[in-house]
């Protein structure tokens, strides 16, 4: 389930897609079939960014040998406790905490290839984070409850959450209706690593969704066809209420609408316009220029209700 988010790393309300209730905040576990100036590239593909096989992506360490760099103070306090029986591996950008080696691989495998992924389309991003994020992965539901119950900030209800630089998972029984929040919120870690101050909730929210459409589909190697993503969106939320929108909607029909409209305007940015030119416009907005300003400087838009016809074209 889900916490309060209104910046990377922190949550939001229970939402829902089609029939299947996905969380904002909630990293539910999937068993995986696959294991300066700002300027991007094209969109990364499945061959432009290699799956590593399980040998060369991680290496299982012990607790003394752990970089701990980016740890959170909770972070610490859970490696450090003796009565949890953690497993410790180590790729690049990670370290996983895990008890079953199967699961906790191919989330490795996911972690980096959504890093490689993001990282390539936000080519000349710096990852600002010092050290490996650190995802924990909680096996059964009773260790999960005794872990929420320690953490005064979350609700009882939360089912798994990003904060910051790192991810506690839940593992749970489900995996097809997992699949899917797993990348967004794989999305959302990975990103925290590479912008610097917050982004608004539209652009935060829209970008996880973006990407957990397109990177996920690379990661299993296939494609999504931008024009099979985005059919005609029915009621969308009104443009500018939707950049001006600074926390979540109180229910699960107005919590979808945002989300769809979000993804929709990351994807009509993404897909319409030049690609290259997202990465300074994401970048911009994180030091504090308005999206109104943003998407004059680096899309070209003479005004705001340029934007508002060309999404409303783009939306039909």
């Amino acid at each position: 389930m889900c916490i309060p988010r209104s910046s990377p790393g922190a949550g939001g309300p229970p939402r829902w897609r089609g029939l299947r209730r996905r969380y904002v905040t909630g990293v539910l576990p999937l068993l995986l079939a696959a294991a300066g100036a700002v300027r991007a590239a094209p969109p990364a593909t499945t061959n432009q960014v290699a799956k590593l096989t399980d040998a060369s992506i991680w290496k299982v360490v012990k607790g003394d040998d752990l970089d701990t760099t980016a740890c959170l103070p909770r972070d610490r306090a859970m490696i450090e406790d003796a009565g949890n029986k953690w497993k410790h591996a180590q790729t690049e950008h990670f370290v996983i905490h895990y008890e079953m080696d199967l699961f906790a691989l191919k989330v490795a495998h996911m972690a980096e290839f959504f890093y490689s992924y993001i990282a390539h389309d936000l080519q000349g991003a710096e990852d600002r984070i010092p050290g490996r994020s650190h995802l924990f992965i909680f096996r059964t539901e009773n260790k999960w409850k005794k872990f929420l119950e320690a953490q005064p900030d979350h609700k009882s209800w939360t089912y798994s959450f990003v904060q910051g630089p790192s991810m506690y998972l839940q593992q749970a029984e489900n995996r097809t209706k997992s699949a899917d929040v797993l990348a967004h919120e794989m999305t959302h870690l990975v990103i925290n690593r590479f912008i610097r101050g917050g982004l608004p909730l539209w652009l935060n929210e829209g970008v996880a969704e973006y990407y957990g459409e397109f990177a996920f589909a690379a990661f299993r190697g296939t494609t999504r066809n931008p024009h099979a993503v985005f059919r005609a969106l029915r009621d969308p939320v009104d443009l500018r209420a939707l950049l001006a929108t600074e926390k979540y909607p109180d229910n699960d029909q107005a919590v979808h609408r945002f989300y769809e409209s979000s993804k929709y305007f990351v994807g009509f940015l993404m897909t319409k316009k030049p690609h290259e030119n997202f990465p300074a416009f994401i970048a911009a907005i994180s030091t504090g220029m308005t999206p109104e300003e943003a998407l004059k400087e680096h899309y070209g838009f003479a005004d705001f209700k340029t934007v508002e016809k060309e999404f409303a074209r783009f939306v039909r």
